[in-house]
């Protein structure tokens, strides 16, 4: 039986680090690795990722998250998938069965993005932080993918990802209230003016 155990775990750290060293993603919070919705005709889907680090006892979580639209396709929305993601502490589980990410986890800089990107959102009663449920590679996109995606600044067409005075804050157009908008700070100055739209309609002081 022990044998037959140690020759699944083999199996799972194979199929395990082979994915990670083609599409895994580290950053700030740990590691990640994107797939698709309906992809398992072509890869092993997130479930089945989940299943194999299951098998080497790496503790991980599956959520939703989105890439952008692939520029050859008419479909220009988002791209909806699921990410395995495994926290930074608990990458020690992994690097039992691959030791040569040790040397990437210690390279990771001290500013380095997270999982997370982060929308401020401004109600009548004050500025709320939002999460975007993105893929953990938001940052590397090009700035042609971050437009796709929706990320650029619809005013000035600049990227709030890079500098925190182009933090995204989402002002939609009052024709649109429910449709995500995005405006980084310097052209909507960090949401106080839409604040106080949103409590003049509320009739609350601002």
């Amino acid at each position: 039986m022990s044998a037959a155990v140690t020759a699944q775990s083999r199996a799972g750290q194979r199929r395990i680090g082979a994915t990670i060293r083609i599409s895994g993603v580290l950053n700030g919070d740990g590691l990640a690795l994107w797939r698709e919705a309906g992809c398992g005709e072509l890869k092993a889907t997130a479930a089945e990722l989940g299943r194999d680090l299951d098998l080497l006892e790496v503790p991980y979580e599956l959520v939703t998250a989105c890439r952008f639209p692939l520029a050859n396709s008419g479909d220009k929305r988002l791209r909806r998938g699921e990410e395995v993601r495994i926290a930074r502490k608990d990458l020690t589980h992994l690097v039992r069965w691959m030791p040569s990410l040790k040397e990437s986890i210690e390279q990771i800089p001290d500013d380095c993005p997270g999982f997370g990107f982060t929308v401020f959102q401004p109600r009548a009663e004050g500025m709320v932080a939002m999460g975007f449920a993105l893929a953990a590679d938001w940052p590397a996109w090009t700035a042609k993918q971050a437009r796709a995606a929706g990320l650029m600044c619809a005013e000035c067409d600049n990227d709030p990802r890079q500098r925190e005075e182009r933090l995204p804050y989402n002002i939609p157009l009052p024709e649109k209230p429910n449709k995500l908008r995005l405006v980084c700070g310097r052209c909507c100055n960090n949401g106080l003016d839409e604040i106080e739209r949103l409590a003049a309609l509320a009739g609350q002081p601002s």
